[in-house]
């Protein structure tokens, strides 16, 4: 007779450092949107760096979560210290073809060192927020922060959107706005040093509750 397949293994986060359990997280929770921030610190110098612990939690207003780690030895990145001063800052989502710029932007440049002169793009001002966006975004918001948790090894902004940017093309021919399928590229994160681009689409409908209510009943057998 066979041995019966071993169940799903548990892990004690109390067994584990945070950097394991960092590991063990972003490999996990795939694939992750990316967050491309841009703020602009009090010595005036406009920062960009991407964020894929991302997401958009309401539409009235509309609002986005974001949460932003503690760099080495504790100290506030960049970002976190613009949002926590300022509180204004962009939000664009990067597709596939600008993964090089991403990750650029991720590397520890010298404080008063821009990512945007440093990698060579080209920057926009905000309509509403004192920041800049990539000028080439295909998709961006302008974003005000509204409540900041301080979680020990990272912060969370929970940010309400004052903006949208949408490139030409890309929004659907109907009075309400909405970006059409398949017109974008997204770039995604995973685990590691890896990301992906979007695999295949398939459209999966949510079945009213009398159908899964009659399914249920046939699959018992009942009449």
């Amino acid at each position: 007779m066979s041995e019966p397949a071993p169940g799903p293994r548990a892990i004690d986060p109390g067994d584990h450092s945070s950097g394991d359990l960092y590991r063990l997280l972003i490999s996990m929770i795939v694939p992750r949107p990316i967050a491309w921030v841009g703020s602009r610190g009090a010595d005036g110098v406009d920062n960009l760096a991407p964020f894929s612990f991302f997401m958009g939690v309401g539409s009235k207003p509309p609002m986005i979560a974001l949460s932003v780690a503690r760099g080495s030895g504790g100290a506030l990145k960049d970002t976190a210290r613009n949002l926590l001063g300022g509180g204004e800052f962009t939000l664009s989502l990067p597709m596939v073809s600008e993964a090089a710029l991403v990750a650029g932007s991720a590397a520890p440049l010298p404080a008063g060192v821009s990512e945007f002169s440093a990698l060579g793009i080209d920057q926009v001002e905000g309509l509403r927020v004192g920041a800049c966006r990539p000028a080439a975004a295909a998709l961006s918001l302008e974003c005000v922060v509204r409540h900041a948790l301080d979680l020990d090894s990272t912060h969370l902004f929970v940010a309400e959107v004052l903006m949208f940017h949408v490139a030409p093309g890309l929004l659907e021919d109907d009075p309400r706005p909405r970006v059409r399928d398949g017109a974008t590229d997204p770039l995604a994160r995973l685990g590691g040093a890896d990301y992906a681009a979007l695999g295949r689409r398939f459209s999966q409908p949510t079945p009213s509750a009398a159908a899964v209510l009659a399914a249920f009943a046939a699959a018992q057998g009942e009449p």
